[in-house]
């Protein structure tokens, strides 16, 4: 029997404790443009924009003793109007006591407000749900999730360490947060986001994007715009975006898939870029990184240090200051201009006729498919070799301290200069206007042709 009792008393409490109920009411809103709504408290708040000219609410809790004393007993919305403009407000009394335990299984408020007005609310800790208003929309709330659906002009929203959806907003969007995961698609406006560690997914944008995140990840996609976007230790992963692309980061990744023009600062930095549209093309600066480009229609322009660098399939021209790394390119059709100091340098399958090339330290190989209008390479420390597909006509100069020279032209006007250690070599190869100016000091020239 004694254990029976203690049975009944530790089940007892779970019985007893909850209380629930419902309120409803409507206030008129008649002739109103604007709505300003509080509430001073963490609840989950559902509204709805309709045609009507009443403000409707649905209070319905359920919780402890206390929760409901404190929060469904006080639940008194205040109303007032002034000139077009409407103010709901809920407030809550202080908690004055201590060691209160406030348990709340159900805690919502459903409003429906006429959906031609512009919509401000403010709170702190709630799940917030807002659809199908007209107007521009605004929503403050301290922590908590936000969703807001089907707006007909712009929104605003500030939440700290909560999630935000956006979608099918006709207007421009502007999000600020601390910690959350941001999901916007379906913008007919500009999008701007300042946020702190944040993954950020965005999808059928139409105007500009401003994106400002301190560490996190940003996917978007299927966009007409043109992103910027700044922060450091952030991945993006960019796909199909029909604009130009601005990104200042650091220690972090790009990957971008569909694109036009790109622009990308970022130390400790891994890029990969495809299919690129914009005749600007691509320009990066960064370090100690790896960057792989391919299936560009404009100009590529890199700059650092300690970088490794793959480029394949771009139409215009190529510039590439290094100061050390390795830089590989292949099937470039415009010029290409290679400055550095320790690089290890491989221009396969070259289209274009205009090479230059200045390296302090490493081999250089050079594959020219097509007949070579201008060839300068320089450099120090390291073999240089050079195959060409079809016959070069014009004025050569080889130069070599160190090393040998293989080279298979009969020249005119062949001028000679041999020492014990060095070889120059300058003549003319037929009667075309093409140049070939090779230096190498500490390594071998082999041509072929």
């Amino acid at each position: 029997m004694k254990k029976l009792l203690i049975i009944l008393f530790i089940l007892t409490p779970s019985v007893i404790w909850a209380q629930s109920g419902k309120k409803d009411g409507s206030f008129n809103a008649a002739g109103i443009d604007q709505l300003y709504i509080m509430i001073d408290a963490g609840m989950k708040i559902n509204v709805t924009g309709t045609d009507t000219d009443q403000i409707s609410y649905t209070y319905e809790f359920d919780g402890n003793d206390q929760a409901y004393e404190h929060y469904f007993q006080n639940f008194n919305p205040e109303y007032e109007t002034y000139d077009g403009r409407a103010s709901l407000q809920i407030d809550f009394p202080e908690i004055k006591r201590k060691n209160v335990s406030f348990r709340t299984k159900k805690h919502l408020l459903t409003l429906s407000v006429p959906k031609a007005i512009e919509l401000q609310l403010q709170t702190r800790y709630s799940t917030v749900n807002i659809q199908s208003i007209e107007r521009a929309t605004e929503v403050t709330n301290r922590s908590g999730s936000v969703a807001i659906r089907d707006i007909g002009q712009g929104i605003k929203v500030s939440n700290e360490y909560g999630n935000v959806v956006a979608e099918n907003i006709n207007g421009d969007v502007d999000i600020s947060s601390r910690s959350a995961r941001i999901d916007v698609k379906g913008v007919k406006g500009s999008l701007t986001v300042k946020s702190h560690y944040t993954k950020l997914n965005l999808t059928k944008i139409t105007g500009e994007l401003d994106l400002e995140n301190k560490s996190g990840t940003v996917n978007a996609y299927d966009l007409d715009s043109r992103i910027t976007s700044r922060g450091d230790y952030t991945n993006y992963e960019l796909t199909d975006i029909r604009g130009d692309i601005d990104i200042d980061t650091k220690s972090g990744s790009v990957i971008i898939d569909k694109a036009e023009n790109v622009n990308i600062t970022g130390d400790y930095t891994n890029v990969t870029a495809s299919n690129l549209k914009g005749e600007r093309g691509i320009s990066i600066n960064t370090k100690s990184s790896k960057v792989q480009i391919e299936n560009v229609f404009g100009d590529v322009g890199i700059s650092g240090e300690y970088i490794n660098i793959e480029l394949e399939n771009i139409s215009r021209h190529v510039d590439v200051r290094n100061r050390s790394g390795k830089v590989t390119t292949n099937t470039v059709q415009g010029a290409v201009s290679i400055v550095g100091e320790y690089n290890k340098i491989d221009v396969k399958n070259y289209q274009g006729d205009y090479v230059y090339i200045l390296n302090r330290s490493g081999n250089i190989q050079i594959e020219a498919m097509e007949k070579l209008n201008s060839l300068e390479v320089w450099t120090s420390y390291g073999d240089v070799d050079v195959n060409m597909k079809k016959p070069f006509e014009g004025d050569v100069r080889f130069d070599v301290e160190y090393g040998k020279l293989d080279q298979p032209f009969k020249l005119n006007n062949t001028v000679l200069n041999n020492s014990r250690n060095a070889a120059k070599v300058q003549g003319k190869v037929g009667n075309g206007t093409g140049r070939i100016l090779i230096e190498v000091r500490n390594g071998d020239i082999t041509i072929t042709q």
